[in-house]
Parts: structure tokens; sequence; C-alpha cells
């Protein structure tokens, strides 16, 4: 299919740089540790597509998402989510328009298309959290596996798959979606303004995700569009939108005439990219305030290790250094760090350090008498599980330090979340998968539920589907102290390394 789109002029030009460039790739996501100058792929999901919520750009670490292309965040007061708090009416504002013949305006069912798409391989990090809020998600990503999982990519097959496979809690009425949940979910809304709940135009559903045909026939809601794509993978080239409006987003701004997204740089100059978009649609961007979009890190006990005992972890919690830590951090490149002594994140609404606790730099008189009776005597060896990375490098590096000063000596090494056979401790990094309110993702990836009476992750799950803030606030607090008691986790330090608050603001995946 070819024309999916006029040329027209573009009446407002755009005011700032003349053309942005932009190390890339988008394809596949970043590299493991990008510089300053890469982009990121929900980065310029946020200049071609829109979502019913978005973050704002803004410098302000708190910032929640505001109304997108809805018309204004639901309520129980403004009949936008029912009295028991399972309904969700979205109704969407007028005038947002698709870059595509006849200038074809964004409906409910755009919406609804770019849900499903999340069943998509690129989105799967997503169906965790849409899978258990949404009626029928669940089923539907499983219906998907079974029909399309062990096929080559077919687009009619993608298209008909989405089109005749009912969800029960998600449709179209006229310009309103309505959603249906499993149980109350006062984070829903941070979920929805995720590039991975983008909506999707009609034109998705002809032609293979990933292929260069889509490339060329890519439909635009946002301030620019694709002018150029020679392949996946190669150089991507964004000119104004002629369909855009900025009177209808109340989030983008379009401030120059041409962007380019390059694997390399080839000896041109290239800008800095890790606020665009998300702190300023200038560059440079104003600097971001630390707060609880970083790195966590933790300590756990390895399956069937030395550190399964509580007695342990309680005394690694007095004997840790973690000033030192968060300094070894800042000098491995993060922006900023800090000590972390709960659970959840500083900066967290419902995080309160407990002062009764260890104090940053650790209290070795307290410590050293627990770490002999736990039986970490001077001489003792342990290994420590670390993910790959020179980040969490850099942290285990400063743990080894650290721990060098009580005679204990650890001994990194390569390991998967639970350690595996033979390892003492892990090393845990956590960063949001989504900015805002992202608790859910804490727990299903820091803190399963073991089924044990009082598991604190069932206070959390309470804590999700509380509708009133205060009693939301109070469970989450609740939670942290409770899970920080347990010492599942050893909470450490949080890490603010470069891109973190694009990735968690930016967040989503090409699902074209």
């Amino acid at each position: 299919m070819t024309g999916v789109r006029e040329h027209e002029p573009v009446t407002d030009p755009p005011t700032g740089a003349d053309t942005l460039r932009f190390l890339g790739p988008v394809d596949g996501g970043l590299p493991d540790e990008p510089t300053s100058e890469h982009v990121g792929t929900g980065q310029i999901l946020r200049l071609l597509t829109r979502q019913l919520f978005a973050i704002p750009t803004t410098t302000d670490p708190s910032a929640r998402p505001v109304a997108d292309a809805a018309v204004e965040l639901p309520t129980v007061g403004n009949g936008g989510i029912s009295a028991d708090g399972r309904t969700w009416r979205v109704r969407l504002r007028g005038g947002i328009r698709w870059d595509a013949q006849a200038a074809r305006e964004l409906t409910a069912g755009d919406v609804v298309r770019g849900l499903k798409r999340s069943a998509h391989p690129l989105a799967r990090s997503m169906r965790p959290y849409l899978g258990e809020i949404i009626e029928g998600m669940a089923d539907y990503y499983r219906a998907y596996d079974e029909a399309l999982g062990h096929w080559e990519a077919h687009a009619p097959a993608f298209a008909q798959f989405q089109q005749s496979t009912r969800i029960p809690g998600l449709r179209a009425e006229g310009d309103t979606v309505v959603l249906r949940l499993t149980a109350p979910a006062n984070d829903l809304v941070d979920l929805l303004a995720t590039g991975f709940t983008a909506a999707a135009p009609r034109e998705y559903d002809y032609y293979v995700p990933e292929s260069p045909e889509l490339y060329r026939c890519t439909p635009s809601a946002g301030p620019y569009r694709i002018a150029k794509r020679l392949s996946p993978g190669g150089d991507l080239v964004l000119e104004p939108n002629p369909r855009w409006d900025p009177a209808t987003d109340p989030v983008r701004r379009r401030t120059a005439r041409r962007i380019e997204v390059v694997a390399a740089a080839d000896g041109q100059p290239t800008h800095p990219a890790a606020g665009f978009g998300v702190l300023s649609w200038s560059v440079p961007s104003p600097p971001a305030g630390f707060a609880a979009t970083g790195c966590s890190y933790y300590l756990s006990a390895g399956a069937g290790g030395a550190a399964q005992p509580f007695a342990v972890r309680h005394a690694l919690s007095w004997a840790l250094d973690r000033a030192a830590l968060a300094e070894a951090a800042c000098k491995a490149g993060a922006d900023g760090a800090a000590t972390q002594h709960g659970v959840l994140q500083p900066g967290h609404p419902a995080s309160e350090r407990d002062a009764d606790g260890a104090p940053d730099v650790g209290d070795p008189e307290r410590a050293r008498p627990l770490l002999a009776d736990a039986g970490l005597t001077e001489g003792t060896r342990l290994t420590l599980g670390v993910p790959a990375g020179s980040r969490a490098g850099a942290v285990a590096a400063a743990l080894v330090a650290v721990s060098a000063r009580y005679g204990i000596t650890l001994v990194p090494v390569p390991s998967a979340s639970t350690g595996g056979p033979g390892v003492d401790l892990v090393l845990h990094e956590w960063a949001p998968a989504w900015a805002g309110d992202a608790g859910r993702d804490l727990v299903h990836r820091m803190w399963p539920s073991d089924g044990r009476s009082g598991d604190p992750a069932a206070v959390a799950r309470e804590a999700l589907r509380a509708m009133d803030p205060g009693t939301a606030l109070a469970l989450w607090r609740r939670f942290d102290r409770s899970a920080t008691a347990d010492l599942r986790l050893v909470p450490l330090i949080v890490a603010a390394w470069p891109r973190a608050r694009a990735d968690a603001v930016a967040a989503g995946a090409a699902r074209w």
C-alpha cells in the first residue's frame, strides 16, 4: 500500500534548532549502558503517537500522568470510574488526526487496537500488568500465543486475530474507550501513559511489524512523522507532521525542522538526547533533580547459600556502608545516588526511614557481634552473584571493599536473579518500568508472593486496589515496613544513571 498520507506545507514552522541529531539505534532498544546522546524508542514514539494519558515534559520527578488523547483523567466524581472502581470510561478529545489521507481522526477503536497489539513480542514486558488488570486480557495473550506463536510473520493473520478475538474488558463505544477491570487498579492511569499502550492506526494491520513496507507507510498523530526509513536498523529521519494541531496536544511540542536518528555518528556532531521530550523539548535539556526514578540495588540470599538464615542478612544490614556504595556509583557515572534503607525507593510517598535503623555508614560496633553470631567471622568467604554490566559491577566492587573491613571476602560471580547453585548472596538492580506509580512493577519483579501468612506482597495488592489515596498510602507504608523488616531484600542504594528519567517517562516499544 502506498500513498497513505498527503504532503502539505507546515503552516506553523518550528522554533529552535534547524536539525537535531541523536544516536540510535531505535530498533531492538538501546545499548545496555547508553550514552547521553542515545535516544530511546519510547522518546521517538512520543513524537509520533498518542496515548490516553502521558507524563508531562517536566523536571518535576513527582509529576503524574495528565490527559493526552483523553479529555480528562477519569474519576468517580466525573463519572469516568464506576463506584466499584472496576469500570472505566475514557472519552477522547476531538481534533487529533492521523497523517493519512483525508486527515482521518484518531478513534477509540485505534486505542483498542493499540492495546490489543500489546500481545506482540516487542511489548511482551507489559503482559503481566495489563493481563492482571483488564478482564480477559490474560486469556487474549494466551490465545495469541497459541494461534500465532508458531507462525512466521503474516500480516493478515495478525490483523484477523486481533479483530476476531474479543476481550471482555476492552471495547470502543463511539468516542469512548471502555475498560472493565478484574479489580480496582489505582495505577491504571500510569500504565496507560506508557508507549506500550499507544493508539494504533489501521495501517498497522496491513503490514508485518518491523517490515520495511510499514516504515514507509506509518501514519503519525504527533508533531513529527517519518520522512525516511531505509530499512529496520537504518537511519531514521523525522519531519514536521502537517496534520498535528498543538491545540489538541497538551504534552508535545515541535522545536526543530528535522530530527535525525543515526546508528553511528560518523564524525558528525550529535545532540544530548537523555532529556529530549522528557525534561524539555529543546536541547540541551535542563538538569533533572534526583528522585524515585533511579535504579535501586538490593542484596538477597542465594538459593541454598550461606545467607539463607535471617541472622546473616540482619547482620549485613548493620555492617554495610551504604554511603560508600553511593559514592562508588557516582564515580562510575551516576548523575546522583542516595542510600536506601527501605524496599520502596527514597522519594516514594510511602517511604519512611526507620529512626532506629542502621546509619548510612553502617555501625561496626553493633555489626561485629551480629556477624559473629551469624557465623560470619573473619576469614569467611562468600560468593556474590552480580548482574551483567559495569554499573552493577561498580556496586559489587564497593560491596567487596566494604565487606573486607570485617575480614569477609566476597567473590563476585556472574549470576541470574536467583543466584544459582553455590551462590551465597545475590545483587539485584531494579529500575521502574514506567514513571509515576510503579509499585506493581516492584512487587512483580522483586517481591513475588510466596504464599506465606502475612506476606508483604498481599499488602501491596491491597494497596493497588485501594480507591482512596489515603488508604493506598497507608497500605504502601505497611508494605514497606514489613518488607524491609523481612529482609528478603536488603536495601542498599538508589542511583540515577544517565537516561534513567527518560527510560521511565518514555517507556515503550515499537509495535508497528
